[in-house]
């Protein structure tokens, strides 16, 4: 696995500079924006990690939008979305359908029927975050030689758009060149999703 301190270091040799000329350049405190960018726009159009949101519904959720509790929630996935009740003391497992509950909004969904939902969606793989101590004393900032678990590929690609958003007031050319190297790396990203089979349920008595 890669580390945040390797995303630096590829960085730095993009750029040919040390960490002590990039940070005299005032570079180095502006990577982890640029990596959250950069995050942001392969998740958006790329690769999202796909995972599942468990939702418990009673009968007084019915009816009533219920928030997908992810701060990183990008959009509901196309996964199958699946119910889980208790019916004369036997527990059931089905697929989920739009008689169960309906999407709505940005994030939130409202359920028609009490039960354990779990719903398909797509989130961030990480957010960058700054080394400072938030009020329990703890360290909110990823250390240098911490393992990140995202996929190599994706990884990969952002130390050329880092590289690319520092040079861009200095040298167009050479940004322009990082980016299109960025873009290459982007289109190569692996976005295979082994999904379940689906089965469709139709309404109205057909």
């Amino acid at each position: 696995m890669y580390t945040w301190g390797y995303i630096k270091d590829v960085t730095l040799m993009k750029l040919d500079l040390d960490e002590d000329e990039a940070n005299t350049l005032n570079l180095m405190n502006r990577f982890k924006h640029y990596a959250n960018e950069a995050i942001t726009i392969i998740c958006s159009s790329v690769k999202p990690k796909r995972t599942f949101a468990t939702i418990v519904v009673t009968k007084d959720d019915i009816g009533k939008p219920i928030t997908i509790p992810d701060k990183d929630f990008i959009s509901f996935g196309d996964d199958v979305n699946r119910i889980t009740q208790t019916e004369y003391n036997m527990t059931i497992v089905r697929e989920a359908t739009d008689s169960d509950f309906v999407h709505c909004g940005y994030n939130q969904i409202i359920p028609y029927v009490e039960g354990t939902f779990i719903i398909s969606y797509n989130t961030r793989w990480i957010t960058f975050l700054f080394e400072d101590y938030n009020e329990d004393g703890v360290d909110d900032g990823q250390d240098d030689d911490t393992d990140l678990d995202v996929p190599a590929d994706i990884l990969e690609c952002l130390p050329s758009y880092i590289a690319s958003q520092c040079m861009k007031v200095d040298d167009d050319y050479k940004a322009a060149t990082l980016r299109n190297e960025f873009e290459v790396m982007l289109a190569r990203i692996d976005d295979t999703d082994f999904k379940s089979n689906k089965t469709f349920s139709v309404g109205g008595d057909w």
